[in-house]
């Protein structure tokens, strides 16, 4: 039990920030009750697919949710697509990659025109195929099942698929290969992972986007986007990174920007809720802290214990007069408990909050104040 309770915890090096500008902009249609991939035009006409059980369509919809126009993919079958993404060279790249079961050998990536630019209501696709190369049983081993995917983005002539963990044990990594964009067989180049931490393959990546002036890279989850900046080429891991709580639990499938500050994420129908598109803005609120703040780094505030039994203990190793504002969030991002204020000076280390009342799981952690911006996920065992 106390190992299931350690995975829980996540020490985060990243700034995470509560997101408050997200808008629903419309629901679904019935059609892409099961989308799964998210190609933005302009503001108001988004290209759509859904996962496998649908025929080799595109959906093109506008900000009220109707279909303005259907695209089929020939010499395609949509085996399980994914993901969508597009260069700037006026093509566009369907992943039908999903890989539940680790035993597919059949992966592959369709090349066409950017559906803008036909005219018809059918198009040819070229075809890459690949393959993991470090995979050789079809299915391995469950500490081997790292080979779905459900995330692509365009990047500098290459195309980079990030992995979804679903592994048993269970690792909490997404593993990023690279393949040329043109037709072709390929091996998968394995080139960099990055740790999610996440406890389940219920809460790994699902989505991928590059912003159009190609500095950010976003990476989408069931509750969060993973925004990267500040690398060098293709170092997307080793950049800068923030955590944006999305304020809900949801199937999240597809991630799209709109333009460097604005992006659309949808979720398709599931028990959690029904098939939605939204849009958040990611700048200049919902990026950092303002540059009047300045930050305190988390690695200047200590939570302890954690797992958390009865009392939340917070040390601050080099506090300033400041007060303090202490919330406590489910994963959803819904406020469960506020604190009452506190006032602490220079050479007060420590502040404490009673957590007895509240049931046994986990929670964000947020404290705010003139000179702070910090969260945390905590884990109360009772």
């Amino acid at each position: 039990m106390k190992f299931f309770y350690s995975i829980l915890i996540v020490l985060l090096s990243s700034s995470l920030v509560f997101s408050q500008d997200i808008r629903t902009v419309c629901s679904m249609p019935s059609n892409l009750a099961e989308n799964s991939g998210v190609l933005v035009s302009d503001a108001n006409s988004i290209w759509l697919h859904n996962d496998g059980g649908d025929a080799a369509k595109l959906y093109k919809i506008d900000t009220f949710g109707t279909v303005q126009q259907t695209i089929t993919v020939l010499n395609a079958t949509n085996f399980d697509w994914e993901d969508i993404t597009s260069d700037n060279m006026g093509n566009v790249y369907i992943g039908d990659f999903g890989n539940n079961n680790n035993n597919r050998q059949n992966l592959k990536i369709y090349k066409i025109p950017h559906p803008d630019s036909i005219t018809g209501s059918a198009v040819t696709a070229q075809v890459i195929n690949f393959y993991y190369p470090e995979q050789t049983a079809f299915p391995p081993v469950n500490t081997e099942k790292k080979y779905d995917s459900e995330a692509m983005v365009y990047f500098q002539n290459s195309l980079y698929i990030f992995t979804k963990d679903r592994t048993t044990p269970h690792l909490g990594y997404t593993w990023m290969y690279k393949i040329p964009s043109d037709s072709g067989t390929y091996a998968a180049q394995l080139i960099d992972s990055f740790n999610t931490q996440q406890i389940s393959y219920i809460f790994e990546i699902t989505a991928a986007s590059i912003s159009p002036d190609g500095k950010k890279l976003a990476l989408l989850n069931a509750t969060n986007i993973w925004m990267f900046s500040d690398f060098a080429g293709d170092d997307f891991f080793n950049g800068t990174r923030e955590t944006i709580l999305l304020n809900s639990f949801t199937q999240k499938e597809g991630l799209g920007f709109l333009n460097d500050s604005l992006i659309y994420f949808s979720n398709e129908s599931s028990f959690l809720g029904a098939a939605q598109l939204s849009l958040i803005e990611l700048e200049p609120a919902n990026i950092g802290l303002s540059t009047e703040q300045t930050p305190l780094l988390t690695e200047s505030v200590r939570v302890y214990p954690n797992p958390v039994s009865n009392l939340i203990n917070l040390k601050f190793d080099n506090p300033e007069s400041s007060e303090i504002s202490v919330s406590l969030y489910n994963l959803s991002g819904q406020l469960v408990k506020s604190f009452e204020n506190r006032f602490f000076v220079s050479g007060e280390h420590q502040l404490s909050y009673e957590v007895s009342d509240l049931s046994a799981g986990s929670y964000i952690l947020n404290l705010k104040g003139q000179n702070i911006n910090f969260a945390e996920k905590v884990v109360l065992i009772h």
